[in-house]
């Protein structure tokens, strides 16, 4: 099994403009006899899952899945040599996937998590490559990307087009090298009432 979720920590890294988190021990086991602590953070953060509603206002929540939208097989397209994932260049590296599948869409941009190349331009899909994947109903995207639009983008055109499917996306999955091209997911948020996203435990099976 593979852990493919990042730490959330203090002083963790965050998508531009993100408050840092607070982690604050109210009591101690040393001090108090217990543990007590208070966590405080924005849902989107760290490896975590978009819900429609992060975009649409009449889109699903979280919540409103079911189990099994959560546990996907996904097939892994290797993206680190090109700089806009199109049509063309999906195809011929989709030949193993079934209906229903997550897609990893791998970047590259794991090895820089924790520096400030880890936002630099990184490949995102066209307007043509999100088409054809959701022509090919993709039950899942997963990025080790911070976000599968340009962090430079103002309007987030990638998001709003694949939310409206409605389908989930994985972001800042903590990329293991030894990980299989197809591989199992079970991707967990965290059960809250009209989240339009969360921080999730995203753990892989071959």
């Amino acid at each position: 099994m593979w852990d493919l979720t990042y730490t959330i920590s203090e002083d963790m890294l965050l998508y531009p403009g993100t408050p840092q988190p607070k982690l604050h021990d109210f009591a101690t086991p040393a001090k108090d006899g217990y543990g007590m602590s208070e966590f405080t953070f924005w849902n989107h953060l760290g490896t975590h899952i978009d819900a429609p509603n992060h975009f649409h206002a009449d889109g699903r929540s979280l919540d409103q899945f079911p189990l099994n939208a959560f546990i996907r097989r996904v097939v892994t397209v290797d993206c680190q040599e090109t700089k806009e994932i199109t049509e063309a260049f999906l195809k011929p590296r989709l030949a193993q996937y079934q209906t229903g599948d997550g897609v990893l869409l791998l970047t590259g941009q794991y090895r820089f998590w924790g520096t400030r190349d880890y936002f630099r331009p990184f490949p995102v899909l066209s307007d043509d490559g999100a088409e054809f994947l959701l022509e090919k109903h993709v039950g899942m995207i997963l990025t080790d990307a911070p976000s599968v639009d340009p962090v430079s983008t103002e309007t987030f055109p990638i998001h709003r087009r694949l939310l409206r499917a409605p389908l989930l996306i994985v972001e800042n999955l903590a990329y293991q090298p030894d990980l299989p091209p197809i591989f199992h997911v079970t991707a967990l948020p965290l059960k809250i009432k009209n989240s339009n996203g969360s921080p999730a435990r995203v753990i892989a099976a071959s």
